[in-house]
């Protein structure tokens, strides 16, 4: 639940601090300020605020605009709450000026007799869109409880991290910080592979009998979650310190995390060293999880990103096909980015477009041949594209495959041939 208040012109200093009191994650868009209420009762959230400003307005409820509709619509003090699912109910009844609608839009609107939310959610989407812009179409998505807007900072997961307090006794033997430096090291390593990161330094703390804590930072090559990697680095380090006072626990925390990376072989490739590991590994996902062995299936869909769908295939029947294949043909190989990386072109006029001269990916390239255009569009409403695509081939003699959107006039880079 996501609750909006409306605040009066003045409020008494330190209202921040006192927005925080009362709910963990808040946001000030005067003058409205918006709490995170899930948990929470609302009610009482609204009388906390209440008793600072008395004049406050709310309103509760799982969509922002409905919460905010339902603090406008109600009285200088009090709260409305919506349950969850009775959004688009509890709007059709308010007038779009509530909704923030403004002029001209509003006046074109009630032009045809559109002046509720309801009378505005029940047109089709394409009816608004043609009559009354792309503007409307917001509003419209608005009126039928439709709110797409993040009002709070997204909270960062909490690194994984290992702690030991010695309470009844304290440690100077460094043999016996080792041990339980281990100990600790592996259940950090085993909520970092569940989490599929692997980290890049980890923080080793030992706070001390006289109230001081000593700390160092262990950092590896190239990020890993391998408890004996970083056991071997903090064995180095608990060797060799010298601390002014006994040791009264031992805390592990990560600093900083990647993606976990693997190393890929080819699970056909007899002369893998860890091939026979790998088909073991797949036969128990198959028992495990049934037919998970995915063929990609070329559609005849303009965009070459998404021509491609996967469909389920036995692992049987992709083992024959593989080992069928014993000769591969000589050609060129479309190497197609998984995203368009934007790229800046230089062009020269022709007769009906533009074509590429160089581009600038990191260093300028020159261009020496370009072929083209080859125009492709379609789609609709938000998925609607236009493009212009060049073959062109590169003063060092690389194939590339540009293309220039025409609906926002930028080009891209979105693979080459080799």
């Amino acid at each position: 639940m996501i609750l909006c208040a409306l605040l009066p012109d003045s409020v008494p200093p330190a209202f921040e601090e006192m927005l925080l009191e009362a709910a963990p994650r808040v946001a000030l868009e005067p003058p409205y300020a918006w709490l995170d209420v899930r948990g929470l009762d609302p009610l009482a959230v609204h009388a906390s605020l209440r008793r600072r400003v008395p004049a406050v307005r709310s309103g509760a409820a799982a969509s922002p605009i409905t919460a905010q509709v339902a603090a406008r619509s109600t009285q200088a003090g009090e709260h409305t709450s919506v349950p969850p699912g009775a959004e688009r109910a509890f709007l059709t009844a308010h007038t779009l000026d509530l909704l923030g609608v403004g002029d001209p839009l509003l006046g074109w609107l009630a032009d045809v007799g559109i002046a509720t939310c309801g009378e505005l959610a029940a047109q089709e989407r394409e009816a608004v869109e043609v009559r009354f812009g792309a503007e409307a179409v917001h509003w419209w998505k608005l009126a039928r409880g439709i709110d797409e807007r993040c009002l709070f900072l997204r909270v960062p997961p909490e690194q994984p991290h290992a702690s030991i307090d010695f309470v009844d006794y304290v440690v100077t033997d460094p043999e016996r910080l080792i041990f339980t430096t281990n100990a600790l090291l592996g259940g950090l390593c085993e909520q970092m592979r569940e989490r599929g990161t692997h980290a890049r330094r980890v923080r080793l703390r030992l706070p001390l009998a006289n109230g001081t804590c000593w700390e160092r930072s262990l950092k590896t090559a190239r990020p890993t979650a391998d408890r004996s990697a970083w056991l071997r680095l903090a064995r180095g380090l608990l060797e060799r310190i010298t601390v002014p006072d006994a040791v009264i626990g031992v805390h592990v925390q990560v600093e900083s995390t990647e993606p976990a990376a693997a190393m890929q072989g080819d699970l056909f490739d007899a002369g893998f060293a860890t091939a026979s590991a790998v088909e073991g590994a797949v036969a128990r996902l198959l028992e495990d999880q049934g037919e998970v062995i995915v063929e990609p299936v070329t559609s005849a869909h303009p965009l070459v990103e998404q021509r491609n769908a996967f469909e389920v295939r036995g692992i049987h029947e992709v083992l024959r096909q593989e080992r069928s294949q014993t000769e591969v043909p000589i050609g060129l190989t479309l190497q197609l980015l998984s995203e368009p990386r934007p790229i800046v072109v230089e062009t020269i006029d022709r007769r009906d477009h533009v074509a590429p001269v160089r581009y600038r990916d990191g260093q300028w390239q020159r261009i020496v041949h370009a072929a083209g255009p080859d125009r492709v569009s379609g789609g609709q409403w938000d998925a609607h594209y236009a493009r212009e695509y060049f073959r062109a081939v590169t003063g060092s003699g690389t194939l590339v495959w540009l293309f220039r959107d025409a609906a926002g006039d930028r080009w891209y880079l979105h693979g080459w041939w080799d």
